[in-house]
């Protein structure tokens, strides 16, 4: 068990990493670009899911991890950062909310869920092509 859990936690930084490596890109698209309201929305955001999901992993957890971090993380990002978008409603954040929680948190929880058994059938020796080559 204690493997499983070092190896979630050890997918889930890095995942995260590589994330922030993304979004890193896209902050330099922005800059490039003069882009600053954007730049600080998409910074904003990014940071304010990186910091929650941390902050809630930063005991040890059993198992695979739950969807609900991520959900919260992610809708969270988008309300700390949607009263930045221009020409926005104010009820256009809170509705866009419960998506970005769905569509972010839940990309990266089931890339986290699938990424083990992926990353075995990748790494996993090749006995029945041998045998039969």
């Amino acid at each position: 068990m204690a493997d499983s859990t070092n190896n979630s936690r050890r997918d889930f930084h890095l995942s995260l990493g590589v994330f922030a490596l993304i979004v890193a890109s896209a902050l330099c698209g922005l800059a490039l670009d003069a882009n600053w309201w954007k730049f600080l929305r998409v910074l904003l955001a990014f940071s304010t899911y990186s910091t929650i999901l941390l902050l809630l992993f930063r005991r040890e957890t059993s198992g695979p991890l739950p969807l609900w971090p991520f959900a919260l993380a992610a809708g969270a990002a988008e309300l700390a950062s949607g009263w930045l978008r221009p020409n926005a409603t104010p009820l256009l954040s809170p509705s866009v909310a419960p998506v970005a929680a769905l569509l972010i948190g839940g990309v990266q929880w089931l890339t986290l869920r699938a990424w083990r058994r992926l990353h075995g059938r990748i790494t996993a020796p090749r006995h029945a092509a041998s045998e039969h080559g």
